[in-house]
């Protein structure tokens, strides 16, 4: 058997290396220890913590259940098989051995942690917000049980609260990229787009691990407010079609009709400019690489610019007809793509 010097020896080097984010040596460490005694479970406990972090989460759920084996009542291995069974889509399971969890530890804040994990995930957030109450009453200064305190009050709909729980963990731990990041959420769903994309952008930055996931959400609200782009390009086809004199009442626009595109023509100029300030450049490049329907959006507002300016400096009638009819067509046949495909 390892001595307990030696088992919490290899626990604390492998938790460094994990900490690094060097999971392959943090695994080979345990299984060195392992060699000599295999039946401890601790050991076993923690290689499976490790080998969720690295996401094999079969090999995870396998050690966490021979811990489990040979310490029935372990809570840390309990609380690892849980979490393992959660991201193998076993929910139910999971949500059993977290629940064994808190019986077994009803002092420990991170099983009450885990447990409310899993209760938000099967449709419980109101469950799930007593037990987090109860993970917050054990250590208020856990700045990841206010994050997920702040999830659950979103998942119910008390958006203010939901930000303030964001702010109160933000005070605790101010590079808290999830905090951060829904807080951006919640600015999206109240339509504060800067905010919104200053909140996923720091979030990528605090962790390269919420990239994918922030980068989604500025997909979103970048949809959204190129589809306001969009609907732009189309009322000022339409201004300009309805500002062209029919065919006997004139031969050039008048001055008021000018002077009416021009201001459509400047709107839509200053919308362009503000989206370039709120998304960095590198950022729209990243996001228009993938998404196609935002890229024809965009290629649409930027063409849409110069063609109001012709047809505000245009002689006669033929140009502004061209230009009203080609932005009204091209708004709508993106919209019906965008309406399809997406974005």
């Amino acid at each position: 058997m390892t001595a307990a010097g030696d088992t919490d020896g290899a626990v604390a080097l492998a938790t460094a290396y994990a900490d690094a984010r060097n999971h392959a040596r943090a695994e080979q460490v345990l299984r060195d220890a392992l060699v000599t005694s295999p039946d401890n479970a601790v050991l076993l406990a923690n290689l499976a913590r490790v080998q969720v972090l690295a996401k094999q989460y079969g090999d995870a759920a396998r050690n966490a259940h021979a811990a489990l084996a040979i310490s029935p009542e372990y809570g840390f291995a309990i609380r690892i098989y849980a979490i393992a069974l959660d991201a193998m889509g076993w929910v139910d399971q999971a949500l059993y051995m977290a629940w064994r969890g808190v019986a077994q530890q009803p002092h420990d804040r991170v099983a009450h942690f885990v447990y409310a994990e899993l209760l938000l995930k099967v449709g419980r957030p109101q469950d799930a917000l007593v037990v987090v109450g109860e993970a917050l009453r054990l250590d208020p200064t856990s700045a990841d049980s206010h994050v997920l305190r702040g999830q659950i009050l979103a998942r119910l709909g008390m958006s203010e609260e939901s930000t303030a729980a964001y702010e109160e963990a933000l005070q605790l731990d101010p590079t808290n990229a999830s905090a951060v990041h829904n807080i951006g959420v919640n600015r999206l769903a109240r339509s504060k787009w800067s905010a919104a994309m200053s909140g996923f952008l720091g979030a990528a930055r605090l962790d390269p691990e919420l990239g994918d996931l922030a980068r989604r959400n500025i997909g979103i609200a970048l949809a959204r407010l190129l589809r306001f782009a969009t609907v732009g390009v189309l009322a000022l086809g339409w201004l300009i079609l309805v500002s062209t004199p029919a065919v006997g009442q004139g031969t050039t626009l008048t001055v008021g009709h000018r002077i009416s595109i021009g201001v459509g023509t400047l709107a839509l100029a200053v919308y362009a400019g503000w989206l370039s300030r709120v998304v960095p450049m590198r950022t729209w490049r990243s996001t228009l690489r993938t998404q196609h329907t935002l890229a024809l959006r965009v290629a649409l507002l930027a063409c849409a610019i110069p063609l109001g300016l012709v047809a505000v400096f245009g002689d006669g009638l033929t140009v502004p007809g061209i230009v009203g009819t080609a932005l009204v067509l091209a708004a709508v046949v993106v919209a019906v793509i965008g309406r399809f495909a997406g974005g």
